[in-house]
């Protein structure tokens, strides 16, 4: 892994990995975001709160980013949109590390979802990987956690990959798609990151 000045779409900062760019977009990259949820509405509902129309809109999205730029330069968020280098002009995934405590914690959640047309590329494992080793290495997180619906066997797959241990189950944790829905908890620390294990 290693930075790079970014390239394509507009970003404040960029992580690169084998085949993607890690990168967290300005407010003028809103139109690119749109497309990407607009594109991905009806795959990611399921597994998503219900949004109304306005916020595929990309002036909705423009104020996200900026909300995003904002707590990543104030040191509370890292939100990175996925892009593949061999097309850097194409969002295709987000992965979001929010909720940051610090103090004696030093822990944070971690959301992501892709695009449906790149699933079973190891994309998603690719960026996890990358994203965690900055977290641990330049963040100074001890544990990261990730919260998922059981039946998402896909995503517990590409979660246990990275090295993420089930810690539990909550019930009826998070509102998707209208209903409140039980999620796994799964979580990785600084330590375990560096277990040979883990595939890289």
């Amino acid at each position: 892994m290693f930075l790079r000045p970014p390239t394509g779409l507009k970003s404040v900062f960029e992580l690169t990995s084998e085949r993607l760019f890690l990168s967290v977009l300005s407010p003028s990259s809103a139109e690119r975001v749109s497309d990407y949820l607009v594109r991905n509405r009806s795959f990611h509902e399921p597994f998503h709160q219900i949004h109304d129309n306005s916020y595929f809109l990309p002036s909705t999205q423009r104020r996200y980013l900026r909300a995003d730029m904002d707590g990543f330069l104030a040191g509370s968020q890292c939100p990175f949109w996925i892009i593949k280098q061999s097309d850097p002009s194409l969002i295709v995934g987000r992965l979001a590390f929010s909720s940051l405590i610090r103090g004696a914690l030093q822990s944070c959640l971690m959301g992501y979802h892709l695009d449906r047309k790149e699933e079973g590329k190891g994309y998603m494992t690719e960026a996890i990987l990358c994203a965690c080793d900055y977290m641990f290495n330049t963040w100074k997180i001890h544990r990261i956690q990730a919260d998922i619906m059981p039946e998402n066997q896909r995503s517990v797959h590409t979660i246990e990959r990275c090295g993420f241990k089930y810690s539990g189950t909550n019930e009826k944790y998070m509102a998707i798609n209208g209903q409140w829905r039980d999620h796994a908890t799964y979580a990785l620390l600084n330590d375990e990151y560096f277990n040979p294990d883990i595939i890289r």
